[in-house]
């Protein structure tokens, strides 16, 4: 499969930030974070709910100014395709909701991989990777021993 782009939840960001031993980070760096060389061309999705759940996330576990530096980071680093808050997905929310097919906490990280055509989801959360089929969905170990190891 041809990535062109790729959904990262909000735990590969903070823990690959964190743990540089990880396959989180082993996945950032290959997308050139760190300024390492990118060894994947893609894009990395971001909207305001993903960059909102990083912020409040890294801030409780790291403090603000770190916080603030991991999203610099994220912008310095990657190939950004943005979706913006214009994208109204309001009625597929509200139906999303209703069926509780996803848990609601990550309704919205969904319709951004969604609307932001995502050819993989990367995620730690293995709930919300089982609740949705619209496109790839891996953990970290396997998006790294699929993509990223020859």
């Amino acid at each position: 499969m041809f990535l062109q782009r790729l959904f990262l939840d909000t735990n590969v960001f903070i823990i690959g930030d964190a743990n540089q031993q990880s396959q989180e980070s082993f996945i950032l760096e290959a997308l050139g974070y760190r300024a390492k060389s990118p060894t994947l061309d893609v894009e990395i999705i971001l909207s305001d709910e993903l960059v909102d759940q990083i912020r409040r996330v890294a801030k409780y576990l790291y403090g603000k100014d770190q916080a603030g530096q991991l999203i610099s980071n994220i912008w310095r680093w990657f190939n950004i395709f943005y979706i913006s808050s214009t994208v109204d997905w309001k009625e597929e929310k509200l139906k999303l909701i209703k069926e509780k097919t996803i848990p609601s906490e990550d309704i919205e990280i969904y319709l951004s991989a969604k609307y932001g055509a995502a050819d993989c989801f990367i995620s730690s959360n293995r709930e919300l990777i089982k609740a949705i089929a619209d496109f790839e969905c891996l953990i970290p170990g396997d998006f790294v021993n699929k993509y990223l190891k020859n």
